[in-house]
């Protein structure tokens, strides 16, 4: 029983210790955090930070040689001159602006490509000034922003995506903002490639610059990490800054188009010159640049390579990239960003103003060429017009065929439109306009008109497909109809001043005959 009691004290005694330990490290613990709030409340009035005091210096005495407590000599504080606060929390690195800036760079959801462009990532090394653990935070950054920019730039959605908003930014802001050369050209240079002027600066491309401001940042850390480095290698960082040979020039011609918008304002009605397009287009072939152009802007290899459309974009005008000739070469190989046709009125409202309450569709009809609406008759408007003349055809016709484009198809119901009559009249009546009229290419063009204005111009037709009699004659039917004239013999049609025959039979051939005036059958 004895032993048994001295166990039960002997427990006793070590709990009683180990409560007292528990309580002095809570009071340990409570002093510290009182001593921190100190410190942060010194360092917002701006005074120097209290002195930690130790117990013995709580009592009033401290301890001596021999462990008997003495007077406490008084302290002296050494603190900021008055009225001048800490600079920076206590413990907290001081970072340069120009670090603090690539830092908070987003390579996530808030990236900004055209931010990350302007910071000046070649001082970022020499501003650390030597902090290792700041040259880690920075290489490792670099790192995560170049895989975010080979993302963005080497995609070639996301690059066209990208370039049209920027032609976008260039039409509506460009001719209000005089510095636009000088802010702009530092804003878009290098984004997608090294930007170069002939005889003046380089801007090497923006991972380029990221890479060597990496490469730099790891030189300056730990021994250990460099030799890490050269065991392992940096395949993954590498593949950000290496571009298959369609990939660079994909980059090259983007990076042309901005170096061309950044150095030529807008000018109403005046097409922008592509220069360091039609450079590059000397160096890598004409066919080339076309085929990335279509790549870009989803377009045919051949043209046109539309970059802004009034359909996506109501405030704007047609806008396109206009190729040079086959047989251009040297200085006479010149791309162009040309304006294809205006902009349509009030994005759907009539020009009357907002609470006109009339549609684009309402203002065009009743319009005449030469008469108040004609602005709004053009390719795509022309087809709602009720009243149409053959000098607004003329008129589309010109321009099509200065700019090389094609016309949209026309609607289904194309014949019973005041605008198709006022066509084929004009083909009939004019044989400049035939002519002219033969050369437009179409996206989808009426199947019989073309028939009727090859036969003419020949005197003579034979049709190459079985089928095309029937168009033809569809043809001349309607426009005898339209004309209000009689039915004569079976194959015999007079219509505009012309007598059409046709010969033959379903067996051996039609043949079609033309001939000026009113010849008798």
């Amino acid at each position: 029983m004895a032993e048994e009691s001295d166990a039960a004290e002997i427990q006793k005694d070590r709990e009683r210790q180990r409560a007292a330990e528990r309580r002095r490290i809570a009071k340990d613990r409570e002093e510290r955090l009182a001593a921190v709030a100190r410190l942060r409340s010194a360092d917002v009035r701006g005074e120097a930070p209290p002195a930690r005091e130790s117990p013995a210096r709580r009592s009033g005495r401290a301890p001596d040689a021999g462990g008997e407590p003495r007077e406490r000599v008084p302290e002296v504080r050494v603190g900021p001159p008055e009225g001048r606060g800490l600079s920076q929390p206590i413990g907290g690195p001081i970072r340069p602006p120009e670090v603090e800036a690539f830092l908070a760079t987003d390579p996530t959801d808030r990236f900004d490509i055209v931010r990350a462009n302007r910071l000046r990532v070649t001082t970022l090394v020499r501003s650390a000034g030597g902090d290792r653990a700041l040259l880690d935070e920075i290489a490792r950054r670099a790192a995560a922003l170049m895989a975010r920019v080979k993302q963005e730039v080497d995609d070639p959605l996301n690059a066209g995506a990208f370039l049209r908003e920027r032609v976008l930014e260039w039409y509506r802001e460009s001719p209000a903002t005089p510095e636009w050369r000088q802010d702009v050209g530092d804003r878009w240079a290098g984004l997608f490639a090294d930007s170069r002027v002939s005889g003046g600066r380089l801007q090497p491309w923006l991972n380029q610059r990221l890479w060597a401001t990496r490469e730099e940042a790891l030189k300056a850390t730990r021994v250990a990490l460099r030799l890490r480095r050269g065991l392992l290698g940096d395949r993954r960082e590498q593949s950000t800054v290496a571009r298959t040979p369609h990939q660079q020039i994909v980059a090259e011609v983007a990076q042309a188009i901005l170096d061309d918008l950044a150095s030529h304002p807008r000018e109403a009605g005046a097409p922008c010159p592509l220069v360091r397009l039609s450079e590059l287009a000397v160096r890598r072939q004409v066919a080339t640049v076309n085929d990335v152009l279509a790549l870009l802007f989803s377009s045919p290899e051949s043209g046109p390579f539309v970059v802004l459309h009034p359909n996506r974009y109501p405030d704007v005008e047609e806008l396109t990239i206009r190729a040079p000739v086959s047989s251009a070469a040297g200085a006479a190989l010149a791309y162009s960003l040309t304006p294809g046709r205006p902009g349509r009125r009030g994005a759907g409202r009539a020009s009357g103003g907002e609470g006109s309450g009339l549609d684009r569709s309402e203002t065009a009809r009743g319009s005449t060429y030469g008469g108040e609406g004609d602005d709004e008759l053009d390719a795509s408007t022309v087809w709602e017009a009720e009243d149409v003349d053959g000098a607004v055809w003329r008129r589309i016709a010109t321009e099509r065929r200065r700019s090389r484009h094609r016309l949209d198809p026309p609607p289904k119901d194309y014949r019973s439109r005041p605008a198709y009559e006022a066509l084929r009249s004009l083909v009939l009546e004019s044989a400049d306009f035939r002519k002219q009229f033969l050369t437009i290419a179409w996206r989808g063009r009426p199947s019989g008109l073309p028939l009727l204005a090859t036969l003419l111009v020949r005197g003579k037709l034979v049709p190459e497909v079985a089928t095309d009699h029937e168009y033809l004659d569809a043809e001349l039917e309607a426009a005898r109809n339209d004309a209000g004239g009689a039915a004569t013999a079976e194959g015999v049609w007079t219509v505009g001043g012309w007598t059409v025959r046709r010969e033959g039979s379903h067996g051996e051939g039609f043949r079609y005959v033309a001939e000026s005036g009113a010849a008798t059958p």
